[in-house]
């Protein structure tokens, strides 16, 4: 792809100030035999998917549960060039959209890709993997992002759209139970109407499950991957005349044995330094280039997720021609965790001693664990935005300011062995703690005009947006994991102003085409682990996009088509390392530039009465112009983490005419990923020298489906849904991410879960 033209492009709007965009299904419905009608609010009005001038995939609620999304991570499987994979613990989830990602879950970093709950920002390294109540929508919103609400972002945005209390009185409840003894129950009532204009909705649900990974020291509901979460959520909706609130409360309480990073290579020195355990009475050293059927991990107790969020948004209609809007937000997080490394625990290895003077004295056989890391994080955030939002003849204009305040603090501790020789190891621990500080504070305005030519075909965009981050960190950085520590304090200011244009042209009411160019920005920062290391400059990107909306034969077919070129300067990047204070670290450096090119290409098709076909493919191939790493250009060498080249997707449902006991329905999907590396470089040139592409992950194939009987009459007004599903129905095994702890002489891996299968059974009320 790397002939891919700038001259496919016309001058076009970047998507940095495009708004992370609200789909919903209209109430009205669909015509007969034809597509039904996606409504979005991309930019603060209603307008059909197909007029708006951004690459969005959305997802109705309707559609979440025919394709049987419990967890929001699932939708990268329908998704063109979205990857949702875990980090290595419970506490984070790295996000790419078309090749940009963040992966360390460090809280000092900025997400290249922004996700929001109900409008409000989420840092997705923290709180990625949660239980979300009540989905209602998602979309997903490729290319660089400084949003008119949220953070700025490189890569693109997540919005999670909740429901609304319900107009009448209702009951919901949904149980479940699948694969490795999974059981979820929700419950959901609406209140209906309070007092004239007032409603409220309360839910709960409750989910646990034994893990996949079998260790043969625990019992199921403590192999890693076993969970347990209690999550709760309250909704508020009241209308007084012009004035609107809603207001909603969630909590989620989550117990967690964390995935397990089994050792996946190993270093000839630690291969044959750990090989001495069995020999030794110990536990033998596990660990292959597939996935291990049995692992015997250390046992550590159960990792803490707890979350505390408040959301407030108030509206007020001046007129039909203005309206004032206020976001407000407030989240609070905290994890505590202790994660080990490694297939195997208990393990006898001789270890030097030392005397007074550091001389070593000779070797003692000790029992260890080879690797165990995690410790405890914080976050709390503040969120405000106030909005603008006006009419004028052939003119929609919004203007507003958003202020972000968030606090964060990280304590991580380690305790490791170093292998010196295949006969010669030194146990170590270390110890990194910080704190910090992000605010933010933005202007942004943008305007869409319809001019009187063309016959009023023709809408152009204009947008600016004016960003200041302010960052302070406090470092400590324990020799050995003892106090005192080794201290740092640093502090720095990031400005950006981002813009857009965007030309959009409609040849007929149901084909337009748009074309866009702008720029996108992600703030600088510190990387602690790094102790000490200066600010890393802002990420800046320019995207060129052209794209094209379709409807054809009757609104029975639906193709979209978009290609981009995305420019990035001082591109952010994670490389890992090791310090004989703080132990395993990861630095975010700026390699220097890049470019990504590609494209999606999203069918839907409804060919006969109840039958619904999907497709899609994407597409990207990212080059370095410039990789620079201790002082060398690295360009030619280096590699980009976490990015698929092919990403493709096909999926069908038809639902059979009703009868008086119920709609029969069968769903299936089908995706494929091509395969990737997790790292740009190997962190070790000498003792793992191919690590990058020994820990590479395969292509990945998933299949799924979902037969359903809904609709079933009990009573008057009560109605019952079952259905049958399963997940990875191939049992395709792959890896989801991995650690190159080069350094220490091992790498890990993270492996899916297997094939799944359950029921599930909703009754409505």
């Amino acid at each position: 792809m790397r002939g891919f033209s700038l001259t496919l492009f016309l001058t076009c709007a970047t998507s940095g100030l495009a708004l992370p965009v609200v789909a919903q299904e209209t109430a009205a419905a669909p015509q007969i035999g034809g597509l039904e009608e996606i409504v979005v609010t991309a930019r603060r009005r209603e307008e059909n998917l197909q007029d708006t001038p951004v690459s969005i995939t959305a997802f109705s609620g309707a559609k979440l549960e025919a394709m049987n999304v419990q967890e929001v991570s699932k939708i990268a499987n329908f998704t063109p060039g979205l990857e949702l994979v875990p980090s290595g613990t419970t506490q984070g989830v790295a996000v790419s959209i078309r090749g940009i990602a963040t992966y360390d879950p460090i809280l000092t970093n900025e997400p290249s890709v922004s996700l929001y709950v109900d409008g409000i920002y989420v840092n997705a390294l923290s709180y990625g993997q949660f239980d979300t109540l009540d989905l209602d929508r998602v979309e997903v919103l490729r290319g660089p992002q400084g949003t008119l609400f949220g953070r700025n972002t490189t890569g693109g945005a997540i919005n999670i759209v909740t429901r609304r209390p319900g107009t009448e009185f209702g009951v919901e409840a949904v149980m479940s139970y699948a694969t490795h003894d999974e059981f979820v129950g929700r419950a959901r009532v609406d209140t209906g109407e309070l007092a004239p204009g007032w409603r409220a909705s309360l839910s709960y649900q409750y989910r646990k499950r034994d893990g996949y990974v079998d260790d043969i020291t625990r019992p199921d509901n403590r192999d890693p991957g076993a969970t347990e979460a209690n999550a709760l959520r309250a909704a508020l909706h009241g209308e007084i005349g012009d004035f609107a609130l809603d207001y909603t409360f969630d909590m989620v309480l989550r117990r967690d044995i964390g995935p397990h990073n089994q050792f996946a290579i190993v270093s000839d020195a630690y291969g044959a330094f750990f090989g001495q355990s069995e020999a030794l009475g110990g536990d033998p050293l596990r660990f292959s280039a597939d996935r291990l059927k049995t692992v015997n991990a250390p046992d550590v107790p159960r990792a803490h997720n707890d979350s505390y969020n408040h959301a407030l948004t108030l509206a007020y209609a001046f007129s039909d021609a203005i309206n004032l809007k206020s976001i407000t937000g407030y989240r609070d997080w905290q994890s505590d965790e202790i994660q080990p490394f490694g297939s195997s625990s208990g393990m006898n290895v001789p270890l030097l001693d030392f005397d007074a003077n550091g001389n070593v004295v000779g070797a003692t056989v000790r029992t260890v664990d080879p690797y165990i890391g995690g410790g405890s994080k914080k976050l709390k955030q503040f969120t405000q935005e106030l909005q603008v939002l006006g009419t004028l003849p052939r003119l929609n204009y919004t203007m507003g300011a958003y202020y972000y305040h968030g606090k964060y603090a990280e304590d991580n501790p380690q305790t490791y062995v170093f292998v010196l020789s295949p006969t010669a190891g030194v146990a170590g621990a270390g110890r990194l703690a910080y704190q910090g500080k992000t605010e933010s504070w933005a202007l942004f305005g943008q305007a869409s005009y319809t001019p009187a030519i063309l016959d009023d075909n023709l809408e152009l965009t204009v947008g600016l947006r004016y960003t200041e981050d302010r960052k302070s960190v406090d470092t400590q950085v324990y020799q050995n994991g003892l106090p005192p520590p080794f201290t740092s304090a640093q502090a720095d200011k990031f400005e950006n102003t981002s813009y857009n244009v965007t030309a959009n042209y409609k040849f007929t009411p149901d084909i337009s085409a748009y074309a866009r160019f702008g720029t996108g920005y992600r703030a600088g920062g510190f990387s602690p682990r790094g102790f000490d290391a200066p600010a890393y400059n802002p990420e800046k990107a320019k995207v060129y996009e052209i794209g094209l909306k379709s409807e054809l034969f009757d609104r029975r077919l639906r193709a979209n088509f978009a290609a981009y070129r995305t420019e990035y300067d001082d591109l952010q990047i994670t490389q890992p390392g090791f310090s004989d204070t703080a132990g395993f670290v990861s630095n975010t450096i700026n390699a220097g530039s890049a470019v990504y090119q590609g494209f999606e290409v999203e069918f839907t098709a409804a060919p006969a009465e109840g039958l619904t076909l999907t497709a899609d493919v994407s597409y990207v191939d990212p080059e370095y112009k410039e990789f620079l790493y201790l002082g060398q250009d690295l360009k030619d060498e280096a590699k980009f983490g976490y990015v698929s080249k092919w990403s493709t997707h096909v999926g069908g449902r038809y639902q059979f005419p009703a009868t008086d006991w119920g709609v029969w329905s069968i769903a299936l999907d089908y995706s494929y990923k091509s395969k990737r590396v997790f790292e740009s470089l190997s962190s070790d040139p000498i003792g793992l020298p191919n690590a990058r592409d020994d820990l590479a992950g395969g292509g990945r194939d998933e299949l799924s489906g979902r037969i359903a009987l809904s609709q079933i009459p009990l009573s008057e007004g009560a109605s019952m849904d079952i259905a049958l599903y399963g997940e990875n129905l191939l049992n395709d095994i792959y890896r989801v991410s991995t650690i190159d702890f080069g350094a220490l002489g091992f790498g890990t891996a993270i492996y899916n879960r297997p094939r799944v299968i359950g029921v599930q059974a909703k009754l409505v009320f």
